[in-house]
């Protein structure tokens, strides 16, 4: 691959996942508009995220095993279209009962996409632009959080939410055509039936040796796997539920209860650099998770505190720092720990299986939190948000705990069958 062609792939990866999140949140940056348009509760109108996590989650684990099956020109410029087309239904004004079964189709035809990028990544990418593409690739979710909930904002100034579902069709039929006309050419696919052909077989044979997982990979399923899940279900409540709270809880009107929450998007932008940064002082990232999280307990705490003063923009910023924290730690599980693997295992496999356990806490954030704030009001939501930030730090630093434990047995036990046996240990050197 030249240069000009693994910069090419990076940015078209980067501009599909973009606009297929503006694909996915015209919904959910809108919650608070359709539900007053509607007349809907908040259980009624989270029941079309959770619809779509749901099916998104299942279909990322699906999606891991079988993306490298995919021809990913075609597929996940399908993907797109289809994307497209539902969002464009709800932009006409199909009944809002309709709604929750054509953002089922959206999350099956999106759950595809990830882990399919990824693949492709690793697979055309040599590994000084895989470390680009882990920058990279950890943006579009922020960006095209931010772009959906900037939309949101402007269109609700003149009541016209449904210009967002237009917005994310065009979005997506656009990134659609140019990755189905310049994958040939951004890719070693453009590259004779020979070479096509070897690299089709050495893909096999490193998937083959891989049969037995790595235990790096297992430790990354269990232990990432239930902070994705937690996490998830606190970033994806913030941002979805965020907008709605400040208008329940604190009066601000419509419009600017949405635009005061771009903070949230425009802050998440920052999370990649913030756990980069952090990272160059944590090396280890469960003891990055947990430092993540430890942040994000007091945050939470000054929230429950303070939920029921007048004191909103300090909530908002508690609210909106949590956010940043959970997308950087987001982009640590679903982006950076899967390429970094991609030695040990497939990395589109990798990320769509914790993808997939991600979206499990997705699912929860929309009709669970919807329901809790129906039945109890939402300051129950973010004693709960606190007690799971707690449970990450616990769970954490108590790996973190134990992994140094055995790494000191280990040092200790080499040291001693050193000094036993000094000229055997050179031997095996």
């Amino acid at each position: 691959m030249t240069r000009k062609q693994s910069l090419g792939l990076i940015a078209m990866c980067w501009l599909l996942y973009v606009t297929s999140y503006m694909g996915r949140l015209s919904y959910n940056s809108n919650q608070l508009p359709i539900a007053i348009f509607y007349g809907a509760t908040n259980t009624e109108v989270g029941l079309a995220t959770s619809f779509f996590f749901f099916v998104y989650g299942a279909g990322q684990i699906v999606n891991g095993f079988l993306c490298k099956h995919y021809n990913v020109r075609y597929v996940l410029s399908g993907a797109l279209i289809i994307a497209s087309i539902i969002n464009f239904l709800v932009f006409l004004g199909v009944p809002f009962h309709l709604i929750k079964f054509l953002w089922l189709i959206n999350g099956i035809a999106q759950s595809v996409l990830w882990s399919s990028l990824l693949m492709t990544l690793s697979k055309n990418l040599d590994g000084k632009y895989i470390r680009l593409s882990i920058i990279v690739m950890s943006t579009p979710v922020s960006m095209g959080t931010f772009i959906s909930y900037g939309l949101s904002a402007l269109f609700a100034t003149f009541n016209g939410f449904k210009f967002s579902f237009l917005a994310g069709a065009v979005a997506m039929t656009v990134s659609a055509i140019l990755w189905f006309f310049l994958y040939g050419k951004i890719t070693l696919k453009n590259q004779n039936e020979t070479v096509k052909e070897e690299n089709n077989d050495k893909q096999k044979q490193k998937v083959k040796s891989k049969a037995k997982m790595h235990p790096a990979v297992i430790y990354f399923f269990i232990v990432f796997g239930f902070f994705g899940i937690i996490l998830n279900l606190m970033k994806d409540g913030l941002v979805g539920w965020v907008p709605k709270i400040m208008f329940d809880q604190f009066g601000l009107d419509q419009s600017l209860s949405i635009l005061v929450t771009l903070l949230l998007p425009v802050l998440t932008i920052f999370g990649t650099a913030f756990v980069i940064a952090l990272n160059k002082k944590i090396k280890d990232y469960t003891v990055l998770m947990g430092a993540l999280f430890v942040l994000a307990t007091i945050m939470m705490l000054i929230v429950v505190l303070l939920f029921d003063s007048s004191l909103w923009y300090v909530v908002l910023f508690a609210l909106a720092f949590t956010a940043l924290l959970m997308s950087g730690a987001n982009n640590i599980v679903t982006s950076m720990l899967p390429l970094e693997l991609r030695d040990k295992a497939n990395s589109g496999f990798v990320a769509g299986i914790i993808n997939g356990l991600c979206y499990v806490g997705s699912t929860l954030s929309s009709v669970v939190l919807g329901a809790m704030a129906d039945a109890f009001g939402w300051k129950p939501a973010f004693a709960l948000f606190l007690g799971l930030a707690i449970l990450v730090v616990l769970v954490a630093f108590s790996c973190a705990l134990v992994k140094a434990i055995n790494n000191k047995k280990k040092r200790t036990l080499s040291q001693i069958e050193l000094s036993l046996d000094p000229d055997g240990a050179e031997g095996q050197n």
